[in-house]
């Protein structure tokens, strides 16, 4: 018998501004904070334009962090000076509204929804810039490549330089290009001071209302990977458990993909970002799934490792032993003022133990949160930072690769695994495997 339980997520869609009622309250809070941060100067963040595909909008992770708004080419000023924060959005476009969802645009809804003190129409962002720098030379903007689920900033800055230097293209980066507008606008002398490491240090802990939603996307990418896990039999192929994990995830009111599903049987198991998915799963195989969801701007990162056949061989389960013993070891270090060196140190003690440490070809921990790896300098943990705890193992020549990942919240006193639903014990994993009932429930 096939089984469905679905939950009632209620959410709050008015206008291109996504999220629970009431949520306006933490944004104005985290651009309270950024203006204590910035002082008596100036900041403005450029949000992202439409794709060009049909696809949904997806904001700039900054941009949404602190205003909410999922409009394209949205601005936002902050008056550090002043305590004042103004949203300028482009004029109203009712053509674009018939086709697609009607969105945000200047007046008093818009500053009643998203609780900024001014809303202006976006040609007239010129004119209030140069207003409010009279007398100051200097203004903050993120320098940083822009960030969605599934980029992070080491990878997008990758990816500027190289067309930079393509002599086929040589374009810069959205952020040089916005630079240069900035001193168009007022004046060349201006000078542009990086808001991204400030912005860096404030989404590195996370608050009240993030941890909920990490927690969200925590249980939604578990049901998901649990599915999949439940449904793998010799014969399917790789993109079939991609595709049953996703559709949990949409089930649950997730957006989409917070990253391309990493999805490697046999050979493909040592692959570590492999995506390609076209490989049919054999008896005996061994599979690495590597998933989570993008929900409501927040991510989870989730890697489990299972027997296509439903039973570990005694060669798959010894090694998948020493990395479930590695994980467990780096867990127990995550503290409030540990390290990444010392969760990293604790794995590789386990995995140099049992003559493993040569086939671990990554690092054990990064960050979470907004970004499958977030952004925030690597400093002892504090209350409230999200990382992914994920020691692997990997040996070509056997065609066994093991890795195990959960996405983790560092708490007053220790962790919290946030990604726990998934069972990763061996005799869990081949329970769940030799069931035939579907749950795609989110507990309450």
């Amino acid at each position: 018998m096939v089984m469905f339980r679905a939950a009632l997520f209620v959410f709050l869609i008015i206008n291109g501004c996504i999220g629970y009622a009431g949520d306006k309250e933490f944004f104005a809070a985290r651009r309270g904070a950024l203006m204590d941060r910035i002082g008596n100067s100036v900041a403005v963040l450029r949000g992202l334009s439409d794709s060009r595909a049909y696809e949904p909008f997806r904001q700039d992770n900054n941009f949404y962090y602190l205003t909410g708004v999922a409009t394209p080419d949205a601005v936002l000023l902050l008056d550090g000076g002043k305590r004042r924060s103004v949203l300028f959005l482009p004029p109203r476009d009712k053509e674009k509204e018939k086709w697609e969802i009607p969105l945000l645009y200047a007046g008093l809804q818009a500053r009643r929804i998203t609780g900024v003190d001014k809303v202006m129409e976006l040609p007239e962002f010129g004119s209030e810039l140069r207003k409010r720098l009279q007398g100051s030379s200097m203004v903050y903007t993120p320098l940083m490549p822009y960030e969605t689920a599934a980029s992070s900033q080491g990878r997008a800055m990758r990816h500027d330089s190289k067309r930079m230097e393509n002599v086929w293209d040589g374009r810069k980066s959205r952020e040089s290009a916005f630079q240069e507008k900035l001193k168009e606008a007022v004046r060349a002398s201006l000078t542009v001071k990086d808001l991204s490491p400030v912005l860096d240090e404030m989404r590195r802990i996370k608050d009240t209302a993030e941890i909920e939603l990490l927690r969200a996307a925590g249980r939604i990418g578990s049901l998901g990977l649990k599915e999949a896990i439940r449904s793998a039999k010799p014969g399917m192929y790789e993109y079939q458990l991609a595709a049953l994990a996703k559709f949990v995830y949409l089930w649950h009111g997730a957006s989409g993909e917070a990253f391309f599903p990493i999805v490697g049987s046999g050979p493909n198991s040592c692959v570590l970002h492999y995506y390609r998915k076209q490989r049919r799963m054999e008896s005996g195989d061994i599979v690495v799934m590597d998933f989570g969801p993008d929900f409501r701007y927040y991510v989870s990162d989730i890697t489990r490792t299972f027997p296509v056949s439903g039973k570990f061989s005694k060669e798959q389960a010894e090694v998948y032993r020493v990395v479930l013993q590695a994980q467990k070891a780096a867990l127990e270090a995550v503290r409030p003022g540990a390290t990444f060196d010392d969760v990293e140190d604790a794995a590789r003690k386990v995995l140099g133990r049992s003559g493993f440490e040569k086939y671990a070809r990554h690092a054990v921990s990064h960050y979470v949160g907004m970004s499958v790896h977030d952004v925030g300098d690597s400093v002892p943990f504090e209350p409230g930072v999200v990382i992914a705890v994920e020691p692997g193992v990997y040996i070509p020549d056997r065609d066994l690769g093991v890795r195990i990942e959960d996405t983790v919240l560092v708490t007053d006193d220790g962790f919290e695994v946030l990604s726990r639903d998934v069972p990763k014990e061996i005799a869990e994993i081949e329970k769940l495997m030799a069931s035939e009932i579907i749950s795609i429930a989110v507990e309450d």
